[in-house]
């Protein structure tokens, strides 16, 4: 069975109140960061971190991705292509990540 995962919507609070999505000046959509809400997808963590498409991440949920990617052997460049974020922030989320080091098993939560 074949799903089109590209169709689907990330909603993270009710309908009444939906997402605020920002992007900074002259970026483009694809860099999206999502408000904290307490809520750690590791689907969407797995997506951003292999790269295969651009995804709207929590602020959490980039560390993980930038924490994942350095532990595959990856380096700064390679967390500004694959979430799609400036150099500059790539540098503040390889900080961030080497605090926390390898997240391990997301899935063991």
């Amino acid at each position: 069975m074949s799903v089109d995962l590209t169709a689907a919507t990330r909603r993270r609070t009710p309908a009444a109140k939906p997402a605020k999505v920002t992007a900074p000046a002259g970026e483009s959509t694809a860099a999206r960061l999502l408000p904290d809400d307490g809520i750690v997808d590791p689907i969407a963590i797995e997506i951003a971190a292999s790269g295969v498409r651009p995804v709207a991440l929590t602020h959490t949920e980039r560390v993980l991705a930038a924490a994942r990617i350095l532990a595959c052997g990856g380096s700064q460049a390679t967390i500004t292509a694959r979430l799609h974020v400036p150099a500059k922030t790539a540098r503040t989320l390889t900080a961030q990540a080497r605090r926390i080091g390898d997240p391990g098993d997301l899935w063991a939560a």
